[in-house]
């Protein structure tokens, strides 16, 4: 008797294993996970457990206390053109070394906090918005751990700008790119679309602004000399203030400052970087550019990459605040003149880039099968990327003709 209970537990045992290798291989899980029950109590999409070409993505540390890295988790990728990915923040739904990449905010990574095992094949990305004058690879150690990047850097591996043109007619994504082309209607073309896209609905917007220039920031002490340039500007021209570096002006955190104040009210917005880097093209633009208000940019970037032209006017194309004010009020008083800084809006309009980001991170996973190696990965990051912000050891803040006696100097390598 006791012998044929042996069998019996023997023959259990050997069907049980065998379950849990099926289950494995069907769910694509490690036997680690099966056997020691990591796999997290959320349903998995049932789209993906006969699919074994998914690709697998971890949130690893979270970006800005946003452990999802503001994409979401779980099947966020299902309405993109690829979208065979899946990507969780819980570390403990798969073992580290089983997914195909690794997402890392770098700037808030720590070396006491990193993966236990890694897979040569896994791409470890480096994820960041901020540029490198303000937050630097402190840590050499990790110089060497990545191998792809996602940044707001054109020549980033997958590119994840503050902000995407795309074309009106054709829905393509036309910048922010290295290799852009701007398609303008003339002047005499399409007179009357100007007045009747629905960018402009209501044209009365423009026609009844009062106020000249208005600016929004929290960060007084930026490193890019804004609020020195803003300083000498408002000797020529009025600009008012709003946030923690203003006076009286506020607007709560919870109102649409632009759609409230600053679109009715003002000719002008201030969309000033707080550094001066190559790329740095923040949401300071993007944002105004969705209103009928036009944006004055002060950054390191070439311009013409991001945004239509005649969509924004740059402070480093006048040789002071001084001359730039002065274009600014010819400009309020020609109507004319003026609303032709919102004619691109019959051909273009701005999107968020959050969701095309992710659609890119798919599909960059099922279509580069090899991974980078980054000697050095703060030479790409950093190393003379803020030329600009060389010129503000003499002076308080870039102007044209600081820009054109320097540039090619600065941009030498």
């Amino acid at each position: 008797m006791s012998w044929r209970c042996g069998k019996i537990s023997l023959i259990i045992l050997i069907i049980s294993i065998s379950c849990l290798y099926l289950l494995a291989f069907y769910f694509d899980l490690s036997i680690k996970n099966v056997l020691n029950f990591k796999v997290n109590h959320r349903s998995f999409p049932h789209r993906f457990n006969s699919n074994r070409k998914f690709k697998k993505i971890l949130f690893w540390n979270g970006m800005f206390n946003h452990k999802d890295f503001y994409f979401g988790d779980g099947d966020i990728f299902k309405s993109c053109q690829v979208n065979d990915c899946y990507a969780t923040y819980d570390r403990s739904y798969f073992d580290d070394d089983t997914y195909d990449a690794i997402l890392f905010h770098g700037i808030e990574l720590d070396r006491q906090d990193l993966p236990n095992k890694r897979d040569y094949k896994q791409h470890y990305i480096f994820v960041n918005l901020e540029s490198p004058e303000n937050r630097p690879i402190k840590d050499k150690y990790f110089d060497t751990y990545f191998n792809n990047t996602m940044t707001y850097r054109l020549d980033s591996d997958i590119l994840w700008p503050y902000g995407i043109v795309s074309d009106r007619k054709t829905n393509k994504i036309v910048a922010p790119s290295n290799h852009v082309f701007w398609d303008i209607p003339d002047n005499d073309v399409n007179r009357d679309a100007l007045s009747t896209t629905t960018q402009l609905k209501d044209v009365t917007t423009i026609a009844n602004k009062n106020k000249e220039i208005a600016w929004l920031v929290s960060n007084c002490k930026a490193k890019s000399g804004r609020l020195e340039y803003v300083e000498e500007l408002s000797k020529y021209i009025n600009v008012d203030i709003y946030g923690y570096c203003g006076d009286d002006k506020t607007c709560p955190l919870s109102r649409d400052c632009f759609h409230d104040i600053f679109e009715p009210q003002y000719f002008f917005y201030l969309s000033f970087e707080n550094s001066l880097c190559q790329d740095y093209v923040t949401e300071k633009l993007y944002k105004a550019l969705r209103y009928n208000i036009v944006p004055i940019v002060y950054g390191g970037a070439n311009y013409t990459r991001f945004a239509p032209p005649n969509s924004y006017i740059n402070a480093l194309d006048y040789d002071s605040p001084e001359k730039l004010a002065k274009y600014l009020k010819r400009l309020i008083n020609n109507p004319n003149e003026y609303q032709q800084y919102f004619r691109w809006k019959i051909r273009y309009r701005i999107e968020d880039a959050t969701p095309k980001t992710a659609c890119n991170l798919c599909k960059f996973l099922h279509t580069k099968n090899k991974t980078n190696t980054y000697v050095q990965l703060s030479n790409w990051y950093s190393f003379n990327k803020c030329p600009l912000q060389r010129l503000l050891n003499n002076k308080n803040y870039v102007t044209k003709v600081l820009y054109k006696r320097k540039k090619k100097s600065l941009y030498k390598t």
